[in-house]
């Protein structure tokens, strides 16, 4: 058994009846409607719609931040024939995101390479010194993936 440094601590189990009515909605255990609540999803309507997505839910990718310019640079190194090497993360969604990432440049006919760091040597989220390498490999744009928000390099 391995010993843990951290002693794990739930989440407060807030409302109550909040919890009862979207375990009631979604037919979940009241363990796992909390979880729902604790995010946020407070109604049977919302809990409805988080665990049944659909299409027309989804934002819109132009509502993120400066994505054309994003869009603009990434089909410039493709014209290019640049080499764009995704940097994404060592998590189950993180693997998934640099998949993907992958597989559209592959699509578009970049010259793709990859990038997963190592958690124990290369840290969380950007790393400037792998950036560098990188660079030093040829290649000449970094596309991040599934890195977080605080994430800066």
């Amino acid at each position: 058994m391995i010993d843990s440094k951290y002693a794990w601590q739930g989440q407060a189990n807030g409302d109550k009846e909040t919890i009862q009515v979207v375990a009631d909605a979604t037919g979940l255990p009241a363990e796992l409607a909390a979880l729902l609540v604790n995010q946020g999803i407070k109604s049977a309507d919302a809990a409805q719609r988080w665990l049944n997505p659909q299409a027309e839910d989804l934002h819109t990718p132009d509502a993120l931040h400066d994505v054309d310019r994003a869009v603009e640079l990434i089909m410039a190194a493709v014209e290019a024939g640049e080499k764009i090497t995704v940097y994404g993360d060592y998590d189950a969604d993180g693997i998934t995101a640099t998949t993907l990432m992958y597989e559209a440049l592959e699509t578009l006919g970049a010259q793709v390479d990859y990038y997963v760091p190592d958690r124990f040597t290369d840290g969380y989220g950007p790393n400037q010194a792998v950036y560098q390498r990188l660079i030093e490999g040829g290649t000449q744009l970094i596309v991040t993936v599934d890195n977080g928000v605080a994430g800066l390099a």
